[in-house]
């Protein structure tokens, strides 16, 4: 009996499977066909997240990603992190339109003196006043700018496209599913678009992602806001744009003036504001500011998860409010709805 019951315990037992090789076929087909599924889903939903990032003008592009945060939220309302990340991503579309009217302005003084350059006359060139304005601090400002916007379009880009797919895989096909497909996403690295090839590998396993919907599958929406925000500003983010020493002087510069009301005429406060405008004011305006200190620097990452989390628990409580749940939600059918 000993022997026969350790027999039956083999699956390869001819005895007791006398189909067990059939049974290991049909097993092997199952679990093949599952993987391409996996990758074919992740291929789709990728290509989908491409469509909404293709536009070629940044700002455009943004408004589009925008969109695609904020009906996330209102197609689930345990997406929690892409409510949020609407208001964050409209407010880097904030800075998009400040750096872009500062590259404006600065072509639009050089391509006055260029033409005046080459009509000018010999009198004209002689006279100190002659030729029309451009200020080398103009010029050095768009400079910067024009990285600022180079920066915030790719971060901008890269986060939706990495970050997009996996609530759509989340929501279409369950918690369960997603664990089990997630390794598979790598797969399709050579087919996609990826602004970060050579700096994050793209399809990595994050655990911050399993367990942030791991999270949200079982009603703990806190950590799962705080869960993504880790991945999207310590994965991604940090090593995509706050590394850059270049973005990093910008940054820090721009802080350093604004808190000190140092008069460059292009320095911002750096905040998220939960509306669908660029500012708001007043004492109870729904806003979040990074730091009042000069020296506060954006680039350091818990600084600035400080900074995410402080929003996102005011996020939470304006939702959970009454009153102010009703402009909160308006803004955000503001922003999925940009026609409208």
């Amino acid at each position: 009996m000993e022997a026969e019951r350790n027999g039956c315990e083999n699956l390869r037992c001819p005895i007791c499977y006398p189909n067990w090789q059939k049974d290991e076929q049909s097993a092997r087909v199952r679990a093949d066909a599952d993987k391409e599924d996996c990758v074919r889903c992740w291929r789709n939903l990728q290509k989908q997240a491409e469509k909404i990032a293709s536009h070629p003008d940044p700002i455009v592009r943004n408004r589009q990603i925008n969109a695609a945060y904020a009906q996330l939220w209102w197609d689930d309302r345990r997406f929690q992190w892409a409510g949020l990340a609407a208001f964050a991503s409209k407010q880097v579309g904030c800075g998009l339109l400040n750096a872009a009217d500062m590259i404006k302005k600065s072509n639009r003084q050089r391509d006055a003196y260029q033409r005046w350059d080459q009509n000018a006359t010999a009198l004209e060139r002689m006279s100190p006043y002659g030729s029309p304005r451009m200020p080398m601090q103009d010029q050095v400002m768009a400079e910067g700018a024009t990285k600022v916007y180079q920066m915030l379009a790719m971060g901008n880009t890269a986060l939706f496209l990495e970050i997009w797919p996996l609530h759509k895989f989340y929501e279409s096909f369950g918690l369960e599913r997603l664990k089990r497909c997630y390794p598979l996403r790598k797969t399709i690295s050579g087919e996609v678009y990826w602004p970060l090839k050579g700096e994050i590998e793209f399809g990595r396993v994050w655990p911050e992602v399993t367990g942030a919907f791991s999270a949200i599958d079982s009603g703990n929406i806190g950590d799962g806001v705080r869960l993504l925000a880790r991945h999207e500003q310590l994965n991604i983010l940090q090593p995509a744009i706050y590394s850059d020493p270049i973005f990093v002087t910008l940054m820090r510069g721009n802080q350093f003036a604004w808190a000190l009301n140092i008069p460059t005429g292009s320095a911002k406060e750096v905040q998220l504001t939960l509306a669908n405008k660029c500012t708001m004011t007043g004492g109870n305006a729904q806003q979040e500011t990074f730091s009042r200190q000069p020296l506060a620097n954006l680039a350091d990452p818990a600084q600035r998860m400080v900074f995410v989390m402080r929003a996102a628990a005011r996020f939470d409580q304006l939702l959970h409010d009454p009153l102010k749940k009703f402009d909160v939600e308006n803004s955000l059918y503001l922003i999925a709805n940009p026609r409208h």
